[in-house]
């Protein structure tokens, strides 16, 4: 029934192709081999792209990151003894700058309007201004019922986020005006050796002054991009999405930090640093008394104080800094850098590195005040009857320490589950389990139940080291060592309800109306290439990466052809996840998956509708951690939020895993975490209706 309404739906469109084939044809027999490329993607159109993308490409072969730390001053009293009594201390992380780079000239297109969250508008803008370098400049305009400049291009980001705390919101969205100001702005007085960009968070209402689709074509003539951000679930995406596509943008339905660094990317900057972790361990003299600035996760130990900074990621020429306050409650002079004081990340080539901070020491004496006088004794009264000798205790035996851990091969994000339940105390009971996670000498929980979870966010072989503690105060200590593989456990949310429309340019209707692409099809886009002819009805010009995503398409449904049933799927090492959910289907998910980029040969999950008699192949979906995933020059994936999934089934948005609780209100533990997802979903086995790409399929 399924293929007898696709050949109907696709007859017309197909006979409209044959009436210029063989003209085409013959065309492109005599320019193909003109143009030096044969029937092959290697011709002059080619080239001109690889130049313009390798031109594009930030510098991974910087020096690693510059650490500078200070404390001011070097010499207080010990705490109440007199003044200064405190100290404070800057710690900062400089990527080095990249001088093959060029610098940028971003404009931040603000909406002041009561129709978006003024709060979180003001946090985006601040995250970018604090990614700048030095070589940077930045500008601000922002509308409501009209639009303004706030302030005209600076390399002083102090100032910029200076005017970012003293703007208040408005009412109405001239959301037109805003982008049209701001391309003025930049136009006027960027630099001739900068990159230009407007970001803008909005959610795509107007309802006053001039319409925002006027503002494209000047800034095409400009070279501008424009890259919206979406400021609600109600956002207009087509709108968004078609100022970000033909500008040369990127439209993102929500802010995020991959979004961020995203941008950053597409326009050129080098990403230096990755999960950057700074450990710093304070002696155990030394009292953290807070952060003015990004404070830390702070664990007080017996003998020290241990600080921890996460920084999702540095680049060229950004300086990231902490600031905060220390007292003493002793006299001496401390090294306030005890080990393990360390920064760890992972560079552009994809190393890990490990750089030590830097020798700090503060002076501590006892200051020109002085404590409150001890009240006297009271007088002696008359001695009392000597106590009787207690009875002699017997040697407390020191307990045992036994850990271990399931699963025996865990990914990023999945909960992990250590029993030191084996302890025991000869002796007496045990009162008391310390958990280390990285065996750093800090222990990071402390619980009663021999029986914890806990997940890790990124790959790698990580030691975990217990404690067990018995009645009597005597320790002993079991480790273990995991390694944590890349990738998400099979069903992280795949299965999960992907509703909104990718972005699918509108050149490839011609190829994809009729929900499938046929061999002929195929060498219809290959010689329109080759001829450098419109597709027609239009004026557009195949590039290589459209052919090539004309063939990937067509040889996606070959391949997945092999998987009609169910039954194929799994004995090529699928694997069931949750139930039928209308409209979508059943998932089957390869075991491991979610590598760097997703490719069209390996989908990671496969989409089956029902039929009379059984299950047969409806679709299939890619699923991406990058907010930037192009597959068949489709772009703007409908997203998944990063979440906390429990036991019970049900889910909580977590931005990080270190967010995720270890169970939910109902007391269900955590399963798994993943961060946001992004899902492509390609109909390649039957036709649906409503499009190849849509999110979801009406006859399911």
């Amino acid at each position: 029934m399924h293929n007898r309404r696709r050949d109907e739906h696709g007859r017309v469109g197909r006979r409209r192709r044959r009436e210029v084939q063989v003209r085409l044809l013959l065309v492109a027999l005599v320019l193909a081999w003109s143009l030096g490329g044969g029937w092959g993607w290697e011709g002059g159109n080619t080239g001109e792209t690889r130049s313009r993308a390798a031109q594009a490409q930030p510098n991974p072969s910087l020096p690693p990151l510059t650490v500078e730390q200070s404390v001011v001053p070097d010499r207080i009293a010990v705490r109440g003894t007199g003044s200064p009594d405190r100290a404070t201390v800057t710690l900062a992380l400089i990527g080095p700058a990249d001088e093959e780079g060029d610098p940028l000239d971003l404009l931040l297109v603000l909406d002041r309007s009561s129709s978006v969250d003024w709060d979180e508008v003001r946090t985006i803008a601040r995250r970018f201004i604090e990614h700048l370098s030095d070589r940077d400049r930045v500008g601000i305009v922002s509308f409501a019922e009209s639009a303004r400049l706030d302030l005209a291009l600076t390399p002083d980001r102090a100032q910029a986020l200076q005017t970012l705390e003293a703007m208040e919101p408005g009412t109405q969205t001239a959301l037109g005006d805003g982008l049209a100001l701001g391309i003025d702005e930049l136009a006027r007085t960027r630099r001739p050796d900068a990159r230009a960009l407007v970001v803008v968070p909005t959610d795509g209402v107007h309802n006053a002054g001039r319409p925002p689709r006027s503002v494209i074509e000047r800034a095409q003539e400009e070279g501008i991009p424009l890259y919206p951000i979406g400021m609600s679930a109600a956002a207009r995406r087509q709108l968004l999405s078609e100022l970000a596509r033909r500008t040369g943008g990127v439209f993102y339905g929500r802010f995020s930090l991959d979004v961020l660094e995203g941008i950053f990317r597409r326009s050129g900057r080098t990403t230096v640093a990755r999960f950057v972790l700074v450990t710093q361990t304070l002696p155990g003299g030394i009292v953290w008394e807070g952060a003015e600035e990004n404070p830390p996760n702070v664990s007080v130990g017996r003998e020290m104080t241990q600080l921890q900074w996460n920084v999702p990621f540095l680049l060229a020429g950004q300086r990231w800094q902490t600031t905060y306050e220390i007292s003493a409650r002793e006299e001496g002079r401390f090294g306030l850098n005890q080990w393990p004081s360390v920064v760890q990340y992972t560079d552009a080539q994809g190393r890990s590195v490990t750089q030590e901070l830097p020798a700090l020491t503060l002076q501590v004496g006892r200051g020109t005040g002085s404590p409150p006088s001890p009240e006297p004794p009271d007088e002696p009264s008359e001695p009392e009857s000597p106590a009787p000798e207690p009875e002699p205790v017997p040697a407390n035996e020191p307990p045992i320490a036994a850990l271990r851990f399931q699963p025996e091969g865990p990914v990023m994000g999945e909960a992990i589950r250590f029993d030191a339940s084996e302890s025991r105390d000869p002796d007496g009971t045990l009162t008391r389990y310390e958990w280390d996670w990285t065996n750093d000498g800090v222990f990071d929980r402390e619980s009663t139940d021999p029986r914890v979870r806990h997940l890790y966010a990124r790959p790698g072989e990580y030691t975990v080291r217990v404690r067990v503690t018995d009645d009597r105060g005597a320790t002993a200590e079991a480790v273990t060592t995991l390694v944590v593989r890349e990738g998400l456990k099979a069903g992280a949310a795949v299965s999960s309800d992907f509703r909104d429309m990718p972005s699918v340019p509108e050149w490839m209707a011609y190829y994809i109306d009729d929900g499938v692409v046929t061999d002929e099809e195929v060498r219809d886009a290959n010689a329109r290439f080759a001829a450098d002819v419109f597709i027609p009805g239009t004026q557009y010009r195949l590039s290589s990466a459209d052919v090539q995503a004309i063939i990937q398409i067509n040889a996606l449904a070959k391949i997945v052809a092999a998987y009609k049933r169910p039954e194929a799927a799994e004995a090529a090492g699928y694997v069931r996840v949750g139930d039928y959910i209308p409209g979508v289907g059943l998932h089957y998910v390869r075991a491991e998956f979610l590598g760097s980029e997703p490719s069209y040969d390996r989908p990671p999950v496969l989409l089956y509708g029902r039929e009379e008699g059984g299950w047969r192949l409806a679709g299939v979906r890619f699923v991406a951690t990058n907010p930037d995933a192009v597959l068949f020059q489709v772009a703007d994936w409908p997203d998944h939020p990063a979440s906390a999934h429990f036991e019970d089934g049900t889910e909580q948005a977590a931005a990080r895993a270190e967010d995720a609780p270890r169970q939910n209100a109902q007391g269900s533990p955590i399963a798994f975490w993943h961060p946001t997802l992004y899902g492509l979903t390609v109909w390649v086995g039957i036709v649906n209706p409503e499009g190849l790409f849509a999110p979801r399929h009406p006859e399911l």
